[in-house]
């Protein structure tokens, strides 16, 4: 097994170390009585351990047999023991290391049981042992003679081997490489490692670690897998490392592995060999691997999958037995897996990445970088750790960094090429737009600009989001809504070998312009007809895909084709899942169809995901209330979208009229007398008059014949009053008659409050102001009287209406307005001249 310079010199550094420990305990013992010198009873312990593990039980061996076992943790303790027999500096020396000890034990077994390196390892080993030379060189000759040596010539530790004393290590076995990290160390990822541990840990049969090439993929793995070697929860007895790697970067080519897998039966072939097997015609890999993975808990990891993903491989996955696990590192997900998603790294990580590097393979051109320029080529890596390695080994190998920099073609091809190569049409069109349309984008913008459907653009989306050719993001819009846009790499390569032609750019260029263009005619309507039920609310640019479909939904349902128009609803949905719009309109629909559950269904949804839209809740309130005969919940509803700060006439007006079914007379005229003294736009007084006077007739009625003589008067007196807040000559016809009703009712309230003087008294009163008022606008209006419609002969269109006993005939062509023939209906009340 081949090492780096990295844990080579991290080695001759420890090993320094420990033999000016082990000479500086010697020299103690030859100095006086060995029986003198204190060794701590689990210093001696351990090295007897490791004596015997080396040379076989052996009874009662010389201390000085035992030194040659001792590690810097035991070596550092015995020492301390016998301080009183040390030199000063000696001591301060020990002292001065101390801080550090738990640091170093942990890098001395990383290098003597072949555990990943982190990123400051080698830096606190010099600055420990630079601190005990400069504090007691007399003491610490070996480092002083190693930290010389490699001043000198670093590329000695080469030639050196490895070995130390060392406790046992891990008993599971395993066949992990040396991870090609190891030259810096690892470091970042911590959130990612913990996820990836805890899922082999947990329940999850396949887990996926999934990125750009170079995004360092494999090293995370490799660094999960060697933790978990050493983590007392693991319950696996070997781990086995498989790679599917093809083709390797240097910086000037992409280089061809040999011998590397090609397909999945050479995959299960090197793993059945890792695992034992021993190779004969006929047997079959795959099932090979299964058994023994079946007998043994085995965490089985496959690097580099993008190259091999048939379906023998999908079957193999889903066939895994209990108690053994996969991970896989690959471009592309297998949707059949718990993946972790890979982002590049932060600018700071990058930054730390590129000056260890540089520091360690000494390159002097980007040691001596400034800040600025550092932040230059920090911007340019993009975050990818196989960037950066490249761009130090090509400014190593005499290149300058601004070329690599600017001609990174070779880079992107070794990352992206192999995957793009496996992309459907749908995918290269999507990427394409992309391309045209910089930026975030939602799906609904990007099945329009495409023509596809919604469930079209989900599977297209999906597939290249497992390849990382494009991140979904947090839209800035809803917490819950995903946008989505190509990453910096897929930038780069898509623009390097695939530029978009121009006459499929002026395509997608005229199709956002149209779907601009909608969404301004969009947002005049709603400014214009804010509470039409068929206008459509839209937040947004981001709204009108969906909203293009809602448009239409309402012209099938106009036309009769409501199941058509339920099915762009749905599509709508399916879009654009959080907005609001796409269930309100389905509501209204399945509300023209009398389909009250459905409807009911819809607007609760448009209401649970908008619970701010006065709009949504105005239309909700407004079916409850009418078509679905719940005017409570219908108020409730109407009164949250005022308070949302839902404004207007209609919505107003809406609370006043359900006011109006539920008896809730003064509350309806209250709300009708604040239309009336409005000056919103819209407004439309009259028709607030007619509707306050309807219901102040109605309700005088209704209290009256319950025997609520002074809650009717008090509804006649407001009704009264919003007559008085319009102009008289912009009252008409139609107000007048209510006007009339509404003097009849003071005058049956008089009479049915006989006996009772302040009461006969009010109602005489208002019913002279009501007649003084009528004189005003049409004096021959108090010859008008009211009645009942009788009955109704439609076919030949007359009838007759009853009035203090007699019956009175009428045609239609009598009616002041030949469009309320359909409400003449028997019993209704009528207001004419006989």
């Amino acid at each position: 097994m081949s090492f780096n310079a990295t844990r080579l010199t991290c080695f001759a550094l420890i090993a320094a170390i420990e033999g000016d420990c082990r000479e500086s305990i010697l020299n103690l013992q030859s100095g006086s009585a060995e029986a003198t010198v204190t060794w701590p009873e689990n210093a001696a312990r351990r090295a007897h351990e490791r004596l015997e593990r080396e040379k076989g039980v052996r009874p009662d061996p010389s201390r000085s047999a035992l030194v040659d076992y001792l590690d810097f943790a035991d070596g550092h303790e015995i020492l301390l023991a016998n301080k009183s027999l040390l030199t000063d500096d000696h001591r301060k020396s020990l002292s001065a290391a101390a801080p550090h000890l738990g640091r170093i034990v942990a890098i001395r077994n990383r290098v003597a049981h072949t555990r990943p390196m982190e990123i400051d390892d080698l830096v606190e080993l010099y600055d420990v042992a630079r601190d005990l030379v400069r504090l007691s060189r007399e003491s610490w000759k070996t480092i002083d003679e190693t930290l010389q040596r490699l001043e000198r010539n670093p590329e000695f530790v080469l030639g050196l081997t490895i070995q130390l004393p060392a406790d046992p290590s891990s008993p599971i076995s395993h066949n992990l490489p040396i991870p090609d990290f190891d030259e810096t160390g690892f470091f970042g990822r911590a959130k990612e490692l913990q996820r990836i541990k805890k899922a082999l840990l947990g329940p999850y049969p396949v887990v996926s670690i999934l990125g750009d090439g170079g995004l360092g993929k494999t090293s995370l793995a490799l660094k999960a897998a060697y933790d978990l070697l050493d983590d007392s929860r693991t319950e696996f007895e070997a781990i086995v490392w498989v790679s599917a790697k093809a083709t390797t970067l240097t910086s000037s080519e992409i280089r061809n592995i040999g011998g590397a897998i090609q397909d999945s039966l050479g995959l299960f072939e090197a793993a059945a060999t890792e695992l034992g097997a021993v190779a004969s015609a006929g047997n079959d890999p795959m099932s090979e691997v299964l058994q023994y993975l079946e007998s043994f808990r085995v965490l089985l990891i496959l690097d580099n999958l993008e190259t091999v993903t048939d379906q023998r491989l999908r079957d193999f996955l889903l066939e895994l037995p209990n108690g053994s696990k996969v991970l896989i590192t690959t471009r592309i997900g297998l949707g059949i897996e718990n993946p972790v998603k890979l982002e590049p790294l932060s600018a700071a990580e990058s930054r730390t990445l590129l000056r260890a590097l540089a520091s360690i393979r000494n390159v002097p051109t980007l040691k001596s970088l400034d800040e600025d320029g550092m932040a230059i080529l920090v911007a340019a890596v993009k975050g990818h750790p196989l960037y950066i390695k490249w761009l130090v080994a090509g400014v190593q190998a005499g290149r300058r960094p601004s070329e690599l920099v600017n001609d990174n073609s070779l880079l992107l091809e070794y990352c992206m090429s192999n995957v793009y190569d496996q992309l459907s049409g749908d995918c290269r069109q999507v990427l394409q737009s992309m391309q045209v349309m910089r930026g975030a984008r939602g799906q609904g913008e990007l099945a329009y600009l495409n023509e596809m459907s919604a469930d079209q653009i989900q599977a297209t989306l999906l597939e290249l989001m497992t390849t990382n050719f494009v991140a979904m993001r947090q839209s800035k819009v809803h917490s819950l809504e995903a946008s989505y846009e190509t990453s910096d790499f897929a930038s780069q390569y898509l623009a390097r070998t695939n530029p978009v032609l121009q006459a499929f750019r002026e395509h997608i260029t005229a199709r956002s312009t149209d779907l601009a263009k909608i969404g301004l005619r969009l947002t005049a309507d709603g400014r214009a007809k804010k509470y039409d039920s068929h206008t459509v609310d839209v937040r947004g640019q981001h709204d009108v895909p969906a909203a293009r479909l809602l448009i239409d939904a309402f012209k099938r349902a106009d036309e009769g084709s409501v199941d058509a128009a339920i099915d762009l609803c749905r599509e709508a949905q399916t879009l654009s899942p959080t907005y609001h719009e796409a269930w309100r309109v389905e509501a209204t629909i399945q509300a023209k169809r009398q389909d009250r559950d459905a409807a009911i269904s819809a607007f609760e949804r448009a209401h649970e995901i908008a619970p701010d839209s006065a709009v949504a809740s105005y239309h909700f309130g407004a079916y409850l209330a009418g078509g679905a005969s719940e005017p409570a919940w219908g108020l409730r509803v109407l009164q949250a979208s005022a308070s949302a700060g839902g404004t207007g006439p209609q919505l107003l007006a809406e609370i006043a009229a359900t006011h109006l079914l539920l008896g809730n007379y003064i509350e309806c005229l209250d709300t009708y007398l604040s239309l009336a003294q409005s000056s919103q736009p819209g407004a439309d007084k009259l028709a607030i008059l007619h509707l306050a006077l309807r219901g102040g007739s109605q309700g005088a009625v209704a209290l009256r014949e319950r025997g609520e003589l002074s809650n009717s008067l008090q509804v006649i007196e407001a009704a009264f009053g919003i007559a008085t807040e319009i102009d008289v000559q912009h009252i008409d016809a139609e107000a007048t008659d209510w006007l009339l009703d509404l003097g009849y009712s003071t005058f049956a309230v008089a009479t049915a409050a006989e006996g009772d003087e302040y009461l006969v008294k009010r109602a005489n009163e208002y019913g002279s102001a009501i007649a003084d008022r009528v004189r005003v606008v049409d004096s021959e209006a108090m010859t008008r009287v009211f009645g009942y419609v009788k009955n109704v002969e439609e076919l030949k269109h007359f009838g007759f209406v009853r009035h203090a006993g007699a019956d009175y005939f009428f045609h239609h062509n009598d009616l002041a307005r030949r469009q309320d023939w359909p409400d003449m209906l028997p019993g209704v009340r009528v207001c004419f001249q006989i």
